[in-house]
């Protein structure tokens, strides 16, 4: 309770409380004209003083928590291959790591990639070959992290087994793109479809939002979407070269003892958590 009351006195601190405090609005400029002496109203009553300090630029620096925090983090809890048992008939298989470090580039040919992988290879040998209820992988350019995830699924090691066969499985691809240009041309339209789906207001305000928030420029996103329509075969090889050296790779699996057992026997080896 102390260290909550403490949160809530930090985010509440009259000084600084009003700096990067966000009002996000989505709506056409009739109903921002009906609504302002309300929206100004709202905004005199919040507590702490708008004319008063600022806090750190956390665009240009880091948090100074997030140093602590990461020791803290990876003293309490080290990058292991974890399970979790309980009572089930099925699987729930994850696996993941970073392909990009912090500060790396990373190229909109990602989205193209990762879509073709997700919609080929996984949606081929966890669901249609393995028997799982859904497969998917996902890559998020943000952070550089890509992860694997199966759920309802008949089989553990066989799906981890799958994962890491998917860069071999890319490299074969992006041979027969080669020879083959449709295939990639398929594999682009399927990633711009992704890009360009139709949004209702609400979602269009929150993707401005978020990109207010990160900076996103309209050239940065013209960018990726050049990277995404020039993506080549050779891009195909490049991402499998990094899904091969995935770094701090681990797994985290929701399943049952004997699913477990069974894995183990496969080789597949897990720092076990009873839940229920």
């Amino acid at each position: 309770l102390a260290r909550l009351e403490n949160m809530r006195n930090t985010i509440l601190e009259s000084s600084t409380c009003r700096d990067g405090m966000i009002l996000d609005l989505t709506g056409d400029a009739a109903v921002f004209e009906k609504i302002q002496p309300s929206v100004e109203n709202f905004l005199s009553k919040l507590p702490g003083d708008a004319n008063a300090g600022k806090l750190q630029d956390f665009y240009s620096a880091p948090h100074p928590w997030v140093a602590e925090i990461k020791e803290e983090m990876a003293a309490s809890a080290p990058i292991a291959d974890e399970g979790f048992i309980v009572p089930t008939q099925v699987s729930y298989v994850g696996k993941g790591g970073r392909l990009y470090d912090v500060g790396e580039s990373v190229s909109g040919s990602s989205a193209v990639v990762s879509r073709f992988l997700g919609t080929g290879y996984m949606w081929d040998n966890i669901r249609v070959i393995g028997g799982a209820y859904g497969g998917f992988c996902q890559f998020n350019p943000r952070d550089g992290v890509f992860s694997f995830l199966s759920y309802r699924d008949p089989n553990l090691a066989g799906s981890i087994d799958v994962y890491d066969g998917a860069a071999d499985a890319l490299l074969a691809s992006a041979a027969d793109m080669e020879n083959d240009p449709d295939a990639l041309t398929t594999a682009i339209i399927g990633a711009i479809a992704d890009m360009d789906g139709a949004l209702s207001p609400d979602q269009k305000g929150t993707a401005q939002f978020k990109r207010w928030l990160t900076r996103e420029s309209s050239e940065q996103r013209q960018k990726y979407r050049d990277e995404v329509l020039n993506t080549t075969p050779a891009d195909f090889k490049a991402f499998a070269e990094r899904l091969k050296a995935l770094k701090d790779p681990s797994s985290a699996v929701v399943s049952s003892k004997a699913a477990f057992e069974d894995a183990a026997k496969a080789g597949k080896e897990f720092t076990l958590t009873s839940v229920m």
